[in-house]
């Protein structure tokens, strides 16, 4: 008789709750989806099997392991662009909705995998797509990740930028500092001929950093506009919008009051007309 047959046996047995969440997908950090999000899932891999953009981004995987190496995100979390890849090449709805969860949110976006890549894939693009896709659908999980970051996106929809130039220190920009350690070397430049990347005139003030022309203002919200990104910031945090457009209509008004004033100067003027002959 096999020894098998001697092992005492236990009789596994799971509560209701246990069955809706099994301890093993917890221990791992996954969740079983319930049935409205299984569904939400099936349709999100759908989309994003059928985007253009998989066809070019993911061209295969020799599981080298090179990007995972590289990436600074891996070093801190549990995060894999390697994993990443092949959830994109022979990934399920199941595996996809797992990583859309928090694991795509990891990603630096600097893109060292890519570079890395022997096969030449773009590993960041394809992080992008799902994260396009998470925001479109207005995933419970992004709103939580994304939530702290409102007055960045502010800053970055607005003018453009979140850091001022009185914002760099020495401590967190040290190739900036009166020690530079970095690119001064590699490229043989002081420290003097670096700083000029920063007009002298927003140097010393973080009001002027912020401050963008009404017409450039205007070609950003316009962009947005017909892009769908308002749309798809609106199924993600309806507040944030709705404060974005009432900026987008104060630049405008503010626009429609600047070209109404200069009409009305231009017409007022008086005085002889310069003519050129010859």
């Amino acid at each position: 008789m096999s020894i098998v047959a001697h092992l005492p046996r236990r009789i596994l047995s799971l509560t209701e709750e246990e069955a809706a969440s099994p301890p093993a997908m917890e221990l791992t950090g996954r969740r079983k989806p319930s049935p409205e999000e299984r569904t939400v899932a099936e349709t999100i891999y759908e989309e994003f099997r059928a985007d253009p953009r998989h066809r070019e981004f993911v061209l295969g995987c020799l599981n080298c392991g090179e990007c995972t190496t590289g990436c600074p995100a891996a070093r801190f979390y549990d995060f894999s662009p390697r994993e990443m890849l092949q959830i994109a090449q022979n990934g399920d709805a199941t595996t996809l909705w797992d990583a859309m969860q928090e694991k795509i949110w990891a990603c630096c976006q600097c893109y060292t995998c890519n570079m890395r890549c022997r096969f030449g894939n773009d590993i960041a693009g394809i992080i992008s797509v799902m994260r396009e896709l998470s925001v479109i659908h207005g995933l419970e999980s992004t709103r939580k990740v994304l939530a702290p970051f409102g007055r960045s996106l502010t800053l970055l929809m607005t003018v453009g930028t979140q850091v001022s130039s009185d914002m760099i220190q020495p401590d967190f920009f040290r190739d900036w500092g009166p020690f530079a350690t970095g690119s001064d070397k590699v490229w043989d430049v002081g420290t003097d001929v670096m700083r000029r990347a920063i007009p002298s005139d927003v140097l010393h003030t973080t009001r002027s950093s912020w401050e963008v022309s009404v017409q450039t203002s205007l070609e950003l919200f316009r962009i947005y506009e017909e892009t769908g990104v308002l749309d798809m910031l609106r199924g993600l945090d309806p507040d944030l919008t709705e404060m974005l457009i009432d900026i987008i209509e104060e630049r405008r008004e503010e626009f429609e009051e600047a070209r109404e004033r200069f009409r009305t100067e231009l017409a007022g003027m008086h005085g002889p007309v310069a003519t050129f002959t010859g």
